[in-house]
């Protein structure tokens, strides 16, 4: 029995962490690049307005604040049906050296934080940087013809609003991105401290392997 008791806690433990994975779902209002306000589909053509999309930090003459514009040229890979190519002139037109910041941002709020993911998929011209709240999640991503995958399942995920900064570096011509699959996934915190069914299942087989395992070690110390 002493074995059981050796294992009881660390799989409880694990038991509340699976409990938590299990009721993970896709967070709402997170969205690709090339997207209107709610995720609505824009008019084709360049310059249409990228509502989730801002600039937040930029060595250009396009101010802060502006939004990212759509903007297509035929070196890059296709748009995709659920997202388009953005930058922050809507046109052709950019300078070697120069570097800008795009961020989008989602809400956690009455969601478990501690255990969100968040993956996705983007392509830069010329290259890339991908940082949330701060921290850079994946290594550089170049090129403009494939895309590359990026994700973390880190702890720098906040309990209110998040922050998911695209930084990009123009080596000369264009400069633009593109942001596809963007998925987060949390678990809803409980309502009033009740944890949700599948949650108190899991708990349950847990808090009894613990109890198993106390009864156990006190079974073999009247033994001895």
């Amino acid at each position: 029995m002493k074995y059981l008791s050796r294992f009881a806690l660390p799989l409880a433990g694990a038991l509340f962490t699976i409990a938590g994975a299990a009721n993970a779902i896709v967070i709402p209002g997170v969205y690709n690049t090339g997207l209107g306000v709610g995720g609505t589909a824009l008019a084709a053509g360049d310059g249409q307005v990228d509502a989730n999309y801002v600039i937040t930090a930029t060595n250009t003459t396009t101010p802060v604040g502006s939004h990212a514009l759509t903007y297509y040229n035929t070196a890059y890979l296709q748009d995709g049906p659920l997202s388009r190519i953005v930058n922050l002139t809507g046109d052709g037109s950019g300078n070697n050296g120069d570097v800008t910041t795009f961020e989008t941002t989602f809400s956690l709020a009455g969601f478990d934080a501690a255990n969100a993911t968040l993956s996705g998929q983007a392509l830069f011209d010329n290259f890339g940087t991908i940082s949330l709240n701060g921290n850079t999640i994946g290594s550089t991503i170049t090129g403009f013809n494939t895309l590359s995958p990026f994700g973390t399942n880190a702890n720098f995920f906040v309990a209110g609003l998040n922050h998911l900064d695209f930084t990009l570096t123009n080596t000369g011509g264009p400069q633009a991105f593109q942001v596809a699959g963007l998925t987060v996934t949390a678990a809803r915190l409980p309502v009033g401290g009740v944890p949700e069914p599948t949650s108190w299942m899991l708990m349950v087989a847990g808090f009894g392997l613990v109890g198993f395992a106390a009864r156990s070690r006190k079974s073999t110390v009247v033994a001895a």
